[in-house]
C-alpha cells in the first residue's frame, strides 16, 4: 500500500513538468503553424499580385504596340506621299479609310514647313494655329532624317485635351524638309481603356516615356499626364532591365502599391501595372488580426492553465478529484482549439510521428470530401488509400517529384513542399506539406479555383482575338513551331492557308461597322465548321484570317479544303435583315517547302497575291517561280530606286521638223535608262514601274532641269518638249518647280513646251484645267500629245486652248495604207487649225507619210524618216549646222 502511494505521488511530481512542456508545444505548435500560414498567405498574396499585374503590363504592351503601329503604318504612307506629290490625295483617302475602319485609330493632323497647321480629320482649321513650338517640329526641323518621334504628352490648343503625338518629317521630292505629319492618339482613350481592367481599389496603370513624362494612367488619385517620374524608382529600375516588379509607396497620391513594369519592344515607353498593396494584402491581414486574436487567446488560456497547475501542484498532490477537474479543464480548451481550428478557412491535417492522423478540421473534411473514420486517429496510409481508390489525384501526381510524391504518399516530408492538384469536382487545391522539428507532418489545404480561373482568363485573352474567339497571330505562330517540330520527328507536314475577304470593305461601308463586326462572326464560324479538330483556324485582323491544316502534304486534301472554304465563304450572308455576298481568296504554302515561320507566310503572301492578280475569289498553292518573279521584280524596283542618285539616267533628244522650211522647229527630250548589266532600258519597261512606286515626280524634275538647262545653250530658237507624267501634273507645285527651273537655267519660257498626255484629262483631276492656265500664264507652250488614241473627246480641246496637237503614230503609219487613217489625220488637222494649235504628226519614217501629212495640213513632223533620237552631242551637232533641210544621220 506504501509503494502504491509512493508511485502515485512520484508521478504526480513529474506531472507539473509534462504539463509544462506540453504547454508549451502545444503553444509552439499553434504559433507555428499560424505564422507558417500567414507567412505563407502573404507569400503567395504578393506573388500572386506580381503574376497578375505582369500579365495584365504583357497585355497592355501589346495593345500599345498594335496601336503605335498601326498609326506609324498611315504616317510612313503619308511621308511617302508626300516625296510622290500626292499628299493631299492620301491624306484625304486614308482619313476616308480611318473613318470607315472598325476600329478607329487617330486624328491626323498635316503641319508645314513654316510650322502652320495646314489641315486635320476634322478638315482645315478655321483659324491660323503656329505650331512651330512644339517639340515635334523642332526635332523634325533639325533632323529632317528623324524616324518615328513619339512625343511627351501635349495638350491640344483647341481641344484642351491631352494626347500623345506620333511624328514624322515630310519631304519634297528634293528631299527638303515639307513638314510633319502627325498622329494623335488621345490620353483619355488610352485611360478609358485602362479603366476597363478590374485592379481593386486604388489600382493604377500608367504609360511612361523612357524620358519620365507620363503619357496616360487610369487609377491614380491626382491628374498624372504629363507630369515627371524622372529620378523615381520605376526608371532607376527600366535603366537595368526591361521588366520587373517592385514595392513602393506612390510619390503622387501616397499610396503603396505592387508594380509590375515592361518597357514597351521597340518604343521609348514603359507600362507599369500597379495593385494597392492594402488590397493585395487585405486578406492576409484579416487573417493576420484574427488568427493572432485566437492564438493568443488560446496561448492565455494554456498559460492560466499551467499556471494554475503549478500553483495548484500540492493541491493536486492530495487529491486525485482535484487532479480530475483539472484534465476535464484542460480537455475543455482542447475542444475549444478544435472549434477554432474547424473554423478557419483552411483545411488542416496533422499527422503525428506514428504516421497516424492526429488531428482534421471540419474545412478539410469539406475539401478533401473525407469519410468519418479519419476523427479517430486512423493511419495517413488509410487516408491515402482512401483518396487513391476514389480517384483523388488523376493525372496530378504527375506534377509531383516522384521523389516528394512517394514522400507525400506514405507522410514522410522532410522540409516544406508545395504542389497544386484538381479534384474530380473541379476544385483546385494548394496543398502545403511541412516536417514538424518532433516527428510528424502539418498539411494545409486552400481553395486557388478562382485564382486559376483568372491566370486562364487572362491567358487566353493573351492568345485570341476578342471579335471572333479565334486564335490570334501570337497563338497560331506558337502553333506553327510545334507543328513545325512534329513534322522533325514524324515526318507529318502542314499547310498555312491565308485568307483575304474580298468586297468585304463595301458591305462594312453599306451596312456599317456593326454589321461588319457581325459578318466577321460569321465567317469565323463558317471556317471552323470547314475544318478538323486538329486543325487552327486564326483571325490576323482586319479582314484576314488563316487556317493551319495539320498533318497533311496531300496537295489534293489541300485543295479540297480551300474549295470548300470558297465556297462556303461566298454564300449569302443575312445581316439585321440585309443579305450581303462576299468572297475569299486563299494564298496556300507548304511546310515542305520550308522550315522557317516567315518564310512560310511570304510564299502563302506570294500565292495569295497571284490570286488577287488573277481576280480574286479563288486560291493558288505558291509555286517556286513565284518567288523569282517577285525576286526578279524586287531586283528592278531597287535598282530603280536608287538609279536617279547613281547617275544611270540619261537624256537622248529627238528634232521636231517644220513641214514648210524643213528647218528644226522644237526638240523632245526622251528618258532612257542606262541599267548596270542590263543595257539600255526603253521607257515603256520601267516607266508604269516608277510610276508605281511613286519616283516619277523626282524622275521628271531631273529631266525638266537638265533639258532646260541644255536648251538654254542651243543656238537659234529651238524649243524643248519635255513630257509630263501624270503624278507630276497632279502635284500642287509643279508651277512653282517651272518657275524655278527657267529662272534657273536661263530659258526663255516660250521656247519651253511642256506635253500632257490624253490619259491627264480623262482622270479628270481637280484643278487640272486652272493648272495649264497656270502654265500659259508663265508664257509655257502647252502641247496635247498622242491625240486620238485614250478615246479622246471633242470637248477636251473646248475646256482649254492648246498650242500644239500631237497626232498618234499609229494613225499616221497607216496613211499610206487606209484611206480612214489619212481621213481621221486630215479631220485632226483641220480641227487643230480652226483652233489655231499647230499640228505634229508623230512617227514621220516614210516619204510618203511625210507628204500625205503636209498634204493633210500638219505643220510640223517627227520620226525617223528625219532623226532618230541623239545624244546630247549628236543634238548638239545638228542644231549648229544651220539650213533648211538639215537632216541628222539615222
Amino acid at each position: 500500500m506504501t509503494s502504491n502511494k509512493i508511485e502515485w505521488g512520484g508521478w504526480l511530481r513529474a506531472l507539473p513538468q509534462v504539463s509544462t512542456f506540453f504547454a508549451l508545444a502545444m503553444i509552439a505548435l499553434i504559433w507555428g503553424a499560424i505564422e507558417f500560414d500567414l507567412n505563407a498567405e502573404h507569400v503567395r498574396s504578393e506573388a500572386n499580385a506580381m503574376r497578375n499585374t505582369g500579365n495584365l503590363a504583357r497585355v497592355f504592351e501589346d495593345h500599345i504596340v498594335r496601336l503605335i503601329k498601326d498609326n506609324d503604318r498611315i504616317l510612313r504612307q503619308l511621308q511617302l506621299s508626300s516625296v510622290r506629290g500626292t499628299l493631299s490625295v492620301d491624306f484625304d483617302r486614308l482619313i476616308s479609310e480611318v473613318e470607315n475602319s472598325v476600329q478607329p485609330i487617330a486624328d491626323l493632323t498635316l503641319v508645314d514647313a513654316r510650322g502652320i497647321l495646314t489641315t486635320t480629320s476634322e478638315g482645315p482649321p478655321k483659324e491660323r494655329i503656329d505650331l512651330n513650338d512644339r517639340e515635334y517640329f523642332k526635332v523634325h526641323f533639325h533632323s529632317p532624317e528623324a524616324g518615328l518621334y513619339i512625343s511627351a504628352p501635349v495638350r491640344g490648343r483647341i481641344s484642351q485635351k491631352w494626347s500623345i503625338q506620333l511624328t514624322r518629317a515630310l519631304r519634297t521630292p528634293h528631299g527638303a524638309f515639307a513638314g510633319v505629319v502627325v498622329a494623335s492618339i488621345r490620353a483619355d482613350k488610352l485611360t478609358r481603356f485602362y479603366e476597363l481592367v478590374e485592379l481593386g481599389p486604388d489600382g493604377a496603370i500608367s504609360l511612361v516615356g523612357l524620358d519620365g513624362i507620363i503619357r496616360a494612367s487610369a487609377g491614380l488619385k491626382v491628374d498624372a499626364i504629363g507630369r515627371s517620374m524622372a529620378g523615381s524608382e520605376l526608371m532607376r529600375r527600366v535603366a537595368t532591365t526591361e521588366e520587373g516588379s517592385y514595392t513602393i509607396k506612390g510619390v503622387m497620391d501616397g499610396v503603396r502599391r505592387l508594380v509590375s513594369y515592361r518597357v514597351v519592344e521597340g518604343f521609348p515607353l514603359v507600362l507599369w501595372v500597379g495593385r494597392a498593396e492594402r488590397e493585395v494584402f487585405a486578406v492576409y491581414r484579416r487573417n493576420s488580426v484574427s488568427y493572432r486574436v485566437i492564438a493568443s487567446g488560446l496561448t492565455l488560456l494554456i498559460l492560466i492553465v499551467m499556471s494554475i497547475n503549478i500553483r495548484h501542484r500540492e493541491r493536486l498532490l492530495r487529491t486525485r478529484e482535484e487532479l480530475r477537474s483539472s484534465e476535464a479543464l484542460a480537455r475543455e480548451k482542447s475542444r475549444e482549439l478544435e472549434v477554432t481550428l474547424d473554423h478557419m478557412s483552411q483545411g488542416i491535417m496533422m499527422i503525428d510521428a506514428d504516421h497516424h492522423v492526429a488531428f482534421v478540421n471540419r474545412r478539410a473534411v469539406d475539401l478533401l470530401n473525407l469519410p468519418d473514420f479519419v476523427y479517430s486517429r486512423p493511419k495517413f496510409a488509410e487516408v491515402m488509400a482512401h483518396f487513391l481508390a476514389h480517384d483523388e489525384f488523376g493525372k496530378d501526381d504527375e506534377k509531383v517529384a516522384p521523389q516528394l510524391w512517394e514522400a507525400i504518399k506514405v507522410g514522410n516530408v522532410h522540409g516544406a513542399n508545395t504542389y497544386e492538384r484538381t479534384r474530380p469536382n473541379g476544385v483546385t487545391l494548394e496543398v502545403r506539406t511541412t516536417s514538424l522539428p518532433a516527428g510528424g507532418l502539418v498539411r494545409t489545404f486552400t481553395d486557388v479555383s478562382e485564382r486559376k480561373r483568372s491566370e486562364n482568363q487572362i491567358a487566353h485573352m493573351a492568345q485570341h482575338d476578342p471579335l471572333t474567339g479565334l486564335a490570334n497571330r501570337l497563338l497560331l505562330s506558337s502553333h506553327i513551331e510545334v507543328a513545325l517540330k512534329r513534322e522533325r520527328r514524324q515526318g507529318k507536314g502542314f499547310a498555312l492557308l491565308l485568307i483575304d475577304l474580298d468586297r468585304f470593305k463595301s458591305v462594312n461601308d453599306r451596312f456599317g461597322h456593326a454589321a461588319g463586326d457581325e459578318l466577321l462572326r460569321c465567317v469565323a464560324q463558317r471556317l471552323r465548321d470547314c475544318v478538323r479538330e486538329a486543325d487552327m483556324v486564326a483571325r490576323l485582323g482586319g479582314d484576314e484570317f488563316a487556317i493551319i491544316q495539320a498533318m497533311t502534304d496531300n496537295r489534293e486534301g489541300i485543295e479540297v479544303l480551300a474549295r470548300r472554304i470558297v465556297e462556303k465563304i461566298s454564300a449569302p450572308y443575312s445581316l439585321a435583315g440585309r443579305s450581303a455576298v462576299i468572297g475569299a481568296s486563299i494564298g496556300i504554302a507548304r511546310s515542305a517547302d520550308t522550315t522557317d515561320i516567315e518564310q512560310l507566310f511570304h510564299n502563302a503572301d506570294l500565292a495569295l497575291y497571284r490570286v488577287k492578280a488573277e481576280g480574286r475569289n479563288g486560291f493558288r498553292l505558291f509555286e517556286p517561280e513565284m518567288n523569282a518573279e517577285v525576286l526578279a521584280r524586287r531586283r528592278m524596283e531597287s535598282d530603280l530606286r536608287s538609279a536617279l542618285d547613281r547617275g544611270e539616267f540619261e537624256i537622248y533628244y529627238q528634232p521636231i521638223y517644220d513641214l514648210a522650211t524643213e528647218n528644226v522647229a522644237a526638240v523632245e527630250a526622251l528618258l532612257r535608262w542606262n541599267r548596270p548589266g542590263s543595257g539600255r532600258i526603253s521607257p515603256a519597261d520601267f516607266m508604269p514601274l516608277a510610276e508605281e512606286l511613286g519616283l516619277m515626280p523626282a524622275i521628271d524634275a531631273w529631266v525638266l532641269e537638265t533639258a532646260c538647262a541644255e536648251a538654254a545653250g542651243w543656238p537659234g530658237d529651238a524649243g524643248i518638249a519635255i513630257n509630263l507624267s501624270p503624278e507630276k501634273f497632279k502635284r500642287r507645285t509643279l508651277l512653282g518647280v517651272v518657275r524655278q527651273v527657267l529662272v534657273t537655267s536661263g530659258l526663255p519660257a516660250r521656247r519651253l513646251e511642256l506635253e500632257i498626255s490624253e490619259r491627264i484629262l480623262l482622270q479628270g483631276e481637280k484643278g487640272s484645267l486652272a493648272l495649264l492656265r497656270g502654265l500659259r500664264d508663265l508664257g509655257v507652250r502647252v502641247a496635247l500629245d498622242d491625240f486620238g488614241v485614250a478615246h479622246s473627246s471633242l470637248s477636251d480641246l473646248r475646256v482649254f486652248s492648246f498650242d500644239k496637237i500631237k497626232i498618234d503614230q499609229s494613225f499616221v503609219a497607216e496613211m499610206e495604207s487606209s484611206q480612214e487613217s489619212a481621213a481621221i489625220v486630215a479631220a485632226i488637222a483641220g480641227l487643230g487649225r480652226s483652233l489655231g494649235a499647230e499640228i505634229t504628226a508623230e512617227g514621220v519614217e516614210t516619204e510618203g507619210q511625210a507628204k500625205l501629212a503636209r498634204a493633210a495640213g500638219c505643220t510640223q513632223a517627227q520620226g525617223y524618216l528625219y532623226s532618230r533620237p541623239l545624244p546630247v552631242a549628236a543634238i548638239r551637232a545638228l542644231l549648229a549646222a544651220k539650213g533648211p533641210g538639215h537632216r541628222a544621220v539615222a
